[in-house]
């Protein structure tokens, strides 16, 4: 088996970097205009809608994403996942130019959001899968750590980005083209990743996933330690929805600049994934992600108190960044390693599916709560997510170590 994998390693290692800067190009680019997207909350309040509005178009997706996700969990091998990602990456560029076509009211964005959610929800479960084709159990957590960090880049940069090129000549509108073209460059540097790693036939048991019943799969999966890691994913997507998607109104109502949160999270997320996650691989898996989510409950919960101090809003920005971002990728990890290896593919979109559904469909809920009884009660929401993440990342780390 070592000398299996080692064989398979040295063959692809001439190949693995330039696709991996191509994938991460690509990646770097469809993020970027997830991250200009972002802007959507200001444009809906524009068109004569508010925070709650916005919710129904964000949640507008769940019904079409689920099934999506879905039929790559079915068919996890049934086109190569770069073609896969690229595809999903297109039609996220076709929504953000139907985006940028808009205006007058905000009702055909709930149509827009429909695409623009199941798009985003196919490009998070693809980007892990193309990338765990290409790395071993060992590095993948450093990859997912990569592969994340570049995505938070986008995202982080995307908003501040889209904000100054709003206020110029090209508004909200012009804004959403220039990221429907970011998308069509996207697809292009991901496809071009299949021309450097041809397809092979694999015969290893990592890559047996495809004679298991799905049942059978799903079954496993839900009976093994991999459950702890997908409710963890779950709950992350509930943190991150909330904090990304309308932190623009947050903002504006609290007299802030949004770009102070998007770079103070995105420089954090970015150190804790390619500096701090160096030293924290020296210890227990389990206890630097209870670590991690512990200073997340601690820092979530300070959003309700920086009123207008934009220093305060970075510290505290930063702070959750740094634990969010050291905890997904190796949480993600966790999830695939403590699974049987014959399931292992379909693992990776049944995280995404979850990641994603709650993406989605979150918004509906913080919305409805922010427009009726304001910031301060939707932070108190996410600070008792983050106690249950807290709850069940020490319970696996204490009940490992028993």
């Amino acid at each position: 088996m070592l000398k299996d994998i080692k064989a398979e390693g040295e063959g692809a290692a001439p190949s693995r970097l330039p696709a991996m800067v191509l994938l991460f190009g690509g990646s770097l680019g469809v993020s970027a205009a997830f991250g200009m997207l972002l802007l959507l909350p200001l444009y809906i309040q524009k068109l004569g809608g508010d925070e709650a509005d916005f919710g129904i178009v964000m949640a507008s997706a769940t019904v079409t994403a689920a099934p999506a996700i879905g039929l790559v969990i079915r068919y996890p091998e049934a086109l190569r996942p770069n073609v896969v990602l690229a595809l999903a990456i297109l039609a996220y560029g076709l929504g953000a130019a139907g985006a940028g076509l808009v205006e007058d009211s905000w009702l055909p964005l709930v149509g827009i959001g429909l695409l623009l959610g199941t798009a985003w929800a196919v490009v998070y479960a693809a980007s892990p899968m193309v990338v765990s084709g290409m790395v071993t159990d060992r590095e993948r957590a450093t990859y997912f750590g990569y592969l994340t960090g570049t995505q938070q880049l986008g995202i982080g940069v995307g908003p501040v980005v889209a904000g100054f090129l709003a206020e110029g000549n090209l508004g909200f509108r012009g804004t959403f083209l220039v990221a429907a073209v970011l998308c069509a460059l996207a697809a292009i540097l991901v496809l071009a990743v299949g021309t450097l790693v041809p397809r092979k036939p694999r015969k290893s048991a990592s890559y047996a996933g495809q004679t298991v019943p799905f049942r059978a799969a799903m079954g496993s999966i839900l009976r093994s330690e991999s459950v702890f890691w997908l409710v963890m994913i779950l709950l992350f997507a509930c943190l991150f929805t909330t904090l990304t998607s309308f932190q623009t109104t947050f903002a504006r109502a609290q007299g802030l600049d949004f770009s102070v949160f998007y770079l103070s999270y995105t420089a954090a997320v970015i150190l804790s994934r390619f500096g701090i996650v160096n030293v924290a691989a020296r210890y227990d898996t389990r206890l630097v992600i209870a670590v991690a989510v512990s200073l997340m409950a601690l820092s979530v919960p300070s959003f309700s108190f920086v009123g207008s101090n934009a220093i305060f809003y970075g510290l505290v920005s930063a702070s959750v960044g740094i634990g969010y971002g050291l905890a997904l990728p190796i949480v993600q990890a966790q999830a695939v390693n403590v699974s049987e290896e014959s399931i292992r593919p379909r693992v990776l979109p049944l995280a995404g599916l979850l990641f994603e559904t709650m993406i989605l469909a979150f918004p509906l809920l913080a919305g409805w709560v922010i427009s009726g009884f304001g910031y301060g009660a939707v932070f108190v929401l996410l600070a008792f997510l983050c106690l249950v993440q807290a709850g069940l990342g020490w319970e696996r780390y204490v009940t490992a170590r028993e």
